[in-house]
């Protein structure tokens, strides 16, 4: 089976180069791995490094990373589409472990855990997969995406039903997105992490945690529990979870 990666880039030649060797060694017998760059502009090497590897690019003005996200993704041809930013990387096996998840009743879509990084690829902890039984209304509770959605993996037809990202989002897209997601079916979750998420403190992760909170309170407005009191529980109950099953994640977050 095919499975598509997208990642979006701007000026992302520092880590492109080993993003995307992750990805083409997560081809395996199969699994053929397709890696599709959006780039909105370079103008460093980002678009010679993804092309002297043989990635395919597209290039053009968008409206955002989620319009970026969008275009690679209707643009691929897997039957699953997966999210990797730049600076980010697929682990070794991560592919093969949700296509052999996959393979077992072809589930809407699946989310696994992810593992920190630092600048120089030194481990910083992990987070696994949110819990099976999280349902859009706890989810919305908590007022960010616990879901990472660089190992998270969507099947073509249910991120076609869903209308892709919305693109009015800037920075907290992949929360209303799985949220939306959540409303329609549960995701099938896998016990191990798939991805590496860079922290340097430039990227743009760390800046959606900082600038997002008034987008996140529109995801929450929109699914979560209207009472204040219930969502304050939901919200709770599943940070309680996290913290209590990712204790070295836990440990580290709160000396941040």
């Amino acid at each position: 089976m095919i499975i598509s990666i997208v990642t979006p880039t701007l000026n992302a030649s520092r880590y492109l180069g080993e993003c995307i060797d992750s990805v083409r060694a997560n081809s395996c017998p199969g699994v053929d791995a397709e890696h599709i760059i959006v780039d909105g502009g370079s103008t460093d090497e980002t678009i010679d490094i993804a092309r002297a590897k043989g990635v395919r690019v597209l290039t053009g003005k968008d409206a955002g990373i989620f319009d970026a996200i969008n275009k690679g993704s209707f643009a691929s041809s897997g039957a699953l589409l997966g999210f990797l930013g730049a600076d980010d990387m697929l682990l070794e096996g991560a592919l093969r472990a949700v296509a052999k998840e996959y393979g077992r009743g072809q589930p809407r879509w699946l989310s696994g855990g992810v593992r920190w990084i630092d600048a120089k690829g030194n481990s910083l902890g992990s987070r696994s997969a949110p819990p099976r039984w999280m349902g859009h209304r706890i989810y919305s509770s908590l007022g960010w995406s616990c879901i990472g959605h660089m190992a998270t993996f969507l099947a073509r037809e249910f991120f076609e039903e869903l209308g892709g990202f919305c693109i009015d989002f800037r920075d907290a897209g992949d929360y209303d997105l799985f949220a939306r997601a959540l409303s329609t079916c549960r995701y099938r979750r896998i016990g191990r992490a798939l991805a590496a998420s860079r922290l340097t403190g430039l990227n743009y992760s760390i800046v959606q945690r900082v600038r997002g909170s008034n987008e996140n309170d529109r995801v929450m407005d929109a699914f979560a529990p209207k009472a204040a009191a219930q969502r304050l529980l939901y919200g709770t109950v599943l940070r309680i979870w996290l913290n209590a099953t990712n204790p070295v994640w836990c440990v580290r977050k709160y000396r941040a």
